[in-house]
Order: structure tokens, then C-alpha cells, then sequence
């Protein structure tokens, strides 16, 4: 596979670790999701069913390119979901709400701009779903393998980054009294 094969497949595996990052922590704690979409005007019941489709179709998107499914079927999702998210955001501006994004689990962020902002993005990722080079199983998993080790080393400096601003408040708190 050469330097070019692996640009093209760059913005669907992007997006992959995007929505596994996503998928899982929504999964983890359904809560911030219920209320965003409650807040964008679906009744709860349904913002409880919307709370389990849109992670699944989050994962089920990185599964399908991790099984080498159709590429069509991996692009379909990707743009479904970025078109979701864009709507989430639009509707959010349109009715002038301040909703907070449940895009990576609970965050002071709100909906709006970054999501359609993140659109072009979406489909991006979907036209790189359908010009993915052929590869194994076990090429595929090794990406995945890859992907998961990337996500785990942002996660792991966002959480550090947290732990060591906690540690300067509380020696600056220590200090003052």
C-alpha cells in the first residue's frame, strides 16, 4: 500500500476514532445525550431510544469498516451520523438554545457552529470510506489496534491535564488558608 493509500484512508480512520471515542462514552453514561436531545425538542421517550441508536450507529460504523464491510455501507453511516450532528446543531442555533453537546459524553461545550463547522468533515470521511484500499483482517484490526492506542493517549493527556490543574488548585488553596 503506498503513501497515497494511506492519505485516502486517513479522514475515515480519523472519524473512526471520533466515533468510538464518541460511541463509548455515550454508551458509558446515556444520561447527557437524553438531555440534548430532549433539549432539541424530542419527547423523552424517544430521546431514550435516540440515546441507544446513536451510539450504536457510532460503533456499528466502526465496525463495518473493521469487518470490511461494503464501503458503501461505511460511508452511508458516516453521513448519516454528520448530518445528525449538523441538524442537532443548526436546531440548536435556530431556536436559540443553549444545549450542551453530548459529542464525547457530558462537556460545558454547546451545540451549534462546531457541528456544522464539522459537516464538510463528516462527509470527508465518507467519500475516504469508499476509496479505502483492500486490506486483511489482520490489517484491519491492526489499525483498529493502532486507532485505539491514539484514542487512549488523548484521552490519557486530557485526563493528566485535569489531574495536574486539580493539584494546582489545591495547593493554591492549601497556600491561602
Amino acid at each position: 500500500m503506498g503513501p497515497s493509500a494511506y492519505l485516502l484512508a486517513g479522514p475515515a480512520v480519523a472519524g473512526s476514532l471520533a466515533l468510538g471515542w464518541s460511541g463509548l462514552e455515550k454508551i458509558r453514561n446515556r444520561a447527557p445525550l437524553e438531555a440534548a436531545v430532549t433539549a432539541l425538542g424530542m419527547p423523552p421517550a424517544s430521546a431514550s431510544v435516540a440515546a441507544i441508536v446513536v451510539p450504536a450507529l457510532e460503533l456499528g460504523t466502526v465496525a463495518v469498516l473493521v469487518a470490511g464491510l461494503p464501503a458503501g455501507l461505511a460511508s452511508a453511516l458516516f453521513g448519516v451520523l454528520g448530518v445528525t450532528f449538523a441538524f442537532a446543531g443548526l436546531r440548536s442555533l435556530l431556536t436559540g438554545r443553549s444545549i450542551a453537546c453530548a459529542c464525547f459524553g457530558a462537556s460545558q461545550r454547546k451545540l451549534g457552529w462546531p457541528q456544522l463547522i464539522a459537516l464538510p468533515l463528516w462527509l470527508f470521511a465518507a467519500w475516504s470510506a469508499l476509496h479505502l484500499p483492500s486490506t486483511t483482517m489482520t490489517g484491519r484490526l491492526a489499525a483498529l489496534a493502532c486507532a485505539l492506542v491514539l484514542g487512549t493517549a488523548l484521552r490519557a493527556v486530557s485526563a493528566l491535564r485535569l489531574g495536574l490543574e486539580a493539584r494546582r488548585d489545591r495547593r493554591a488553596f492549601a497556600g491561602g488558608a
